[in-house]
């Protein structure tokens, strides 16, 4: 039967009954360091590993005298019994060499040739499990270390979570203080300019012209709703010829936009609500990058002064960016300055200039005015735009205005009629005439459209002003 060994390594793990050929594999594979003692069965003593791997045990040295037996024995009472040998040998240094002392004499195990020594109890054998291999240390600093990064790991995994979802909480609050960090004090935003007041609702509010969010040329009023992260914008512009056709400047809008957003795509159309009076919205969906995007433009007019509100978030804010839209156009109250201004020259020229409806009329002095020019020309303008729109309205329409107007010139002689109508050929061209003709002119004009019929009349008025938008946009 193979001798065995008890070991003791430097950092206190002890292994008990190991064979010969497990203790040269150990020591082969570098799991023993040079420190370690080692107590071959048997023996009196610890010895150092070499000398222990060195000595040829006795079942397989040669034949040889059998050396005397050193008996230990226990000078006990009988009736005690005998202790069990210490299955880990206690360690003592030594004074001569890095080695700890054999145990006690009554722990070493009994060599006596007539009774075998009771062997320890193992409680776990070096090879009955990998944490009992001599390279034990290193395994249990390696599951020391697994076990720190695996807490590490799941504590860095909580904390990924928990800043997901906090994230989107902590960026909104971010955006909207980099917002509110260009804010306006002011709740109320009046342009005295052109007329224009913004009583801001809750959410709301105007922008420095130095802000980083709203790069709208010829904004007259930059506003942002921090909480949606939504923008706006408010432009002004004079189209005397788009005045009562809030459509029209839309479409013109969305051609001139479609080049800075070439994905943009129209939606629907509906009247809204503003402070004072109504305006025309139309909805719009583009991409910014690969950020959908939704806008909304609202156009409304005060007298020749055309505006826009266009507004803008992206397409995850869903219907809040509606209703912060429909909050703010409540608040938009255009002063009307500009309109009460056509309408008393309306009222006021509307006799020098009866066969125009008012609704042209406000056409032609709107034009006036958004020139810097004066009213003063403003009957003569009306029989120019009137003849050039003839030649632009359907065949018709032209008959039927023309037959209209023989009326108009019926009480008038012949000789004064050509000369009259000399006169609004030149007109018509654009040369000036003289002050004395164009009134023979306009008092001919003006009595001959008093004196028609109600009906006629009416119908001369109808057809002139189409006259006159049509003439507004062939300029």
């Amino acid at each position: 039967m193979s001798q065995l060994y008890w070991l003791h390594l430097p950092d206190g793990t002890q292994y008990q009954e190991i064979d010969r050929a497990t203790l040269e594999s150990w020591s082969r594979e570098g799991h023993l360091p040079p420190e370690t003692l080692v107590w071959p069965e048997g023996a009196p003593e610890w010895v150092a590993l070499d000398k222990a791997l060195a000595d040829v045990p006795a079942a397989e040295a040669p034949a040889s005298p059998a050396p005397e037996l050193v008996i230990a024995t226990v000078a006990a009472p009988a009736a005690v019994p005998e202790p069990a040998p210490s299955p880990v040998p206690a360690v003592a240094p030594a004074s001569a060499r890095p080695a700890v002392a054999p145990p006690p004499e009554d722990d070493r195990p009994d060599t006596r040739p007539k009774q075998a020594a009771p062997r320890p109890s193992r409680p776990l054998h070096p090879r009955a499990s990998r944490r009992e291999r001599p390279g034990g240390a290193r395994s249990s600093g390696v599951r020391t270390a697994g076990l720190a990064l695996l807490g590490i790991a799941i504590v860095v995994g909580l904390l990924a979570g928990l800043w997901a979802v906090l994230r989107p909480f902590v960026e909104k609050r971010r955006a909207i203080a980099e917002v509110q960090r260009y804010a306006l004090p002011d709740r109320r935003v009046e342009d005295p300019e052109v007329g224009l007041s913004i009583e801001l609702p809750a959410g709301w509010v105007a922008l420095r012209p130095d802000n980083p969010f709203v790069e709208r040329r010829g904004s007259r009023v930059r506003l942002a709703s921090p909480a949606v992260s939504a923008f706006g914008a408010v432009t002004v512009v004079a189209r005397p010829r788009f005045m009562d056709d809030l459509d029209g400047h839309l479409a013109e809008i969305l051609r001139d936009r479609l080049p800075r957003q070439p994905s943009m795509r129209e939606g629907a159309r509906s009247d809204v609500q503003l402070g004072r009076g109504r305006g025309r919205l139309v909805r719009t969906t583009w991409d910014d990058g690969l950020v959908p995007m939704q806008g909304a433009t609202v156009a409304w007019a005060d007298g020749y002064d055309l505006f826009e509100l266009e507004a803008w978030a992206k397409a995850s804010a869903g219907e809040a960016f509606t209703s912060e839209l429909q909050e703010l156009c409540r608040g938009i109250a255009p002063k009307g300055t500009v309109a009460a201004r056509i309408d008393e020259a309306v009222e006021r020229l509307s006799v020098d200039v009866p066969e125009l409806s008012r609704e042209a009329l406000r056409l032609l002095v709107a034009e006036r005015l958004s020139e810097g020019r004066g009213l003063e020309d403003v009957p003569a303008a009306a029989l120019r735009m009137v003849s050039r729109g003839l030649d632009a309205l359907g065949a018709a329409e032209a008959a039927e205005m023309r037959t209209i107007y023989q009326q108009v010139w019926a009480p008038v002689p012949e000789a004064e009629r050509v000369r009259l109508a000399s006169l609004m050929n030149e007109i018509k061209a654009g040369r000036p005439v003289r002050d004395e003709d164009l009134l023979a002119l306009r008092t001919v004009v003006q009595a001959g459209v008093l004196a028609l019929p109600e009906e006629q009349r009416a119908r001369l008025q109808e057809l002139s002003g189409r006259a006159v938008q049509k003439s507004l946009l062939l300029r």
